[in-house]
Order: C-alpha cells, then structure tokens, then sequence
C-alpha cells in the first residue's frame, strides 16, 4: 500500500507529465498554412492581450483632431518597392445603383486603381474602367494625390467631406467592346464617426490570432514591418453622373477607406474578403 509520501510523489509525475504533454502540443497547420492552437496557445492570449489593451489605453489619449488632419491626406510613400497609400469608396442604394473605385498609390507613378459603376436605370448592367481586369495605372506627373487615368479622389475636409470624379471611356462587363462614355461628379460627406483598425479592433480578437503563430524574432519583425494604418467610415455619396450624354442623380451609402504603410505584398494575404451593410433604419456595419 503506498503511504503519504508515494501518493505525493506520484501526483507531482503525472502533473508534470500532464503538463508537458500540454505545453508540448504542436499540431500542424491547417493545408499547410493556417496554424493551431499549441500548449502555450492560453498563455499567449493572456499576454498579448495585456499588452493589446495597455496600447489601446494609450492611443486613445492622442488628440484625435490633429491626428486625423494630419493622415486625411495623401501620405508620403516609404522607400520600400512596394509602397502602399490607398483610398477605396464603396457603396449603393436600395435602387440597385452602385459604385466601386480605389487608387493605391504606388511607387514609379503606378497606382493600382479600378472603377466599377451600375446604374439600374441606365439598363447597360455593369460598367468597368476600360484596362479592366488590370488595374495598372500610371499617372502623369509625381504628385501626391488619389488620381491616375482620369480617377480623382481628393480629400476636402478631415473625416468630413472628399469629391470624386471620373470622366473616361467605361466599358459594359457583359460586353467588353461595349464602351460608354461616363462622367461622374461626387461629394462624400459623413458626420459618423470612424472604425480605425489600430484602435478599435477588439484587443481579446487579436490577441487570440496571434497566439495561433509560431512567435520568433522574425515573427515580430515581419508584423512590424507589414503594418498598415487603416481606418474606415461610413458616409452619402451624392453624384451627378452622365453616360453618353444621359444624366442621373445618385445618392449613395458609401463607405471610405484609408491604408498606408511601408509595403503592401498581396502575396501575404492567403484570404481577403469585404462585407459592407447599411440598413433601411440607418445603420451600418462592416
């Protein structure tokens, strides 16, 4: 019969053994790329959580005002090749109308751009900016604006007010040697307030992805480096837009988007995908 001192000993083994079977769990990735939980996964959400919401605590205590003044802008681009400084609008309405258009400003004059436009009324289905499926646009002249091939997006007032416009051949999606002529005029306004990913992500969220990856040096490094600020806002496109001498007035729920960083290298997005809702009773979310 074991006495006090076995019983101890024994429960001391298997808690050790216990523990580093757990600590030693290191399943493999999901097809190779998307990591699990391991042994240390709940340790490492309890700090990076800690260390999320401590960054969180201090970014909101910057002064918003000037902030957002200071990035409701185009921003310089770093030295890195692949540079990125993109700004995206969104949106539609109950009609069936909608509209989608981006400029990534990159370097050597490249901007990755695209425009999409339904008119429903119009009856021509979707229309695409001519070079599509390539977004390869260059612009004219090395200047710091959303602009390139006849897209503009300029900011008027910080997180309250930006015009785009567009005047340009369009072609339809369903028949692409179908081109039109199309002119869009536009003013974004929005008086709600803003999602800026840096600050408003849900600290516990974040924490829990990144306690999946293998932490290393390089790991942290690399994050560094790819981080992108990016914030989004929902607002009211109003456009007069003309197709073929053809006017229409459109009102849309839209929504704008701001990136910028060191580089943006799509090959590092192994899924990518946006849902944008706004509701009869006029709510939004993304």
């Amino acid at each position: 019969m074991l006495g006090i001192t076995e019983w101890f000993i024994l429960a001391i083994s298997v808690s050790l053994i216990t523990l580093v079977k757990l600590i030693d769990k290191n399943p493999p990735p999901i097809f190779g790329i998307y990591q699990r939980a391991n042994g240390l996964y709940w340790l490492k959400v309890a700090f990076m959580y800690l260390v999320l919401s401590l960054r969180k605590v201090k970014s909101a205590k910057k002064e918003e005002k000037s902030f957002y003044s200071d990035i409701e802008r185009p921003q310089k681009l770093s030295l890195h090749e692949k540079a990125i400084d993109a700004v995206y609008l969104t949106g539609g309405n109950k009609y069936g109308d909608y509209l989608a258009v981006g400029t990534a400003r990159r370097k050597n004059l490249l901007v990755d751009g695209f425009l999409y436009l339904k008119i429903n009324s119009s009856n021509l289905g979707l229309l695409e900016s001519p070079k599509l499926p390539d977004s390869a646009l260059y612009k004219t002249e090395d200047t710091e604006e959303f602009s390139a091939e006849g897209i503009n997006i300029i900011p008027l007032e910080p997180m309250k007010k930006w015009r785009f416009t567009y005047e340009g051949k369009m072609k339809e999606f369903n028949n692409r040697k179908q081109l039109h002529h199309v002119k869009i005029d536009g003013i974004w306004t929005s008086d709600l307030p803003l999602f800026n990913f840096d600050e408003d992500m849900d600290p516990l969220c974040m924490a829990k992805s990144m306690a999946y990856e293998k932490w290393s040096r390089t790991y942290f490094e690399s994050l560094k480096a790819s981080h992108q600020t990016h914030y989004e806002q929902f607002g009211v496109l109003q456009a007069a837009i003309t197709i073929d001498k053809v006017n229409y007035n459109v009102e849309l729920d839209i929504l704008r988007d701001h990136s910028f960083g060191m580089y943006r290298d799509w090959k590092q997005f192994k899924r990518y995908v946006l849902h944008f809702f706004s509701t009869e009773d006029g709510n939004r979310f993304a």
